[in-house]
């Protein structure tokens, strides 16, 4: 089974997409270029999955742990 990295999760998104880096210490929000710029890791074991909001009127993205918390959330 081939498992996406962290990097290949970003890298599917748009490059202006802003989103939250929920395993920083401030919760850093930037873009999914700027994160991309300064992420130091690789690991294995992440998925990109749409979550509800507002009863299912709207959808944000995450980036999470395959059966884990969420690494990356979509701003707004």
């Amino acid at each position: 089974m081939d498992v996406p990295t962290l990097l290949e999760c970003l890298g599917s998104l748009p490059s202006d997409l802003v989103m939250r880096d929920l395993a920083a210490v401030r919760n850093e929000v930037a873009t999914v270029a700027e994160h991309l710029a300064r992420l130091h890791r690789n690991e294995d074991g992440y998925e990109i999955r749409k979550e509800s909001r507002n009863y299912g009127r709207t959808e944000i993205i995450a980036i999470e742990l395959i059966d884990g918390p969420a690494i990356y959330r979509q701003v707004g």
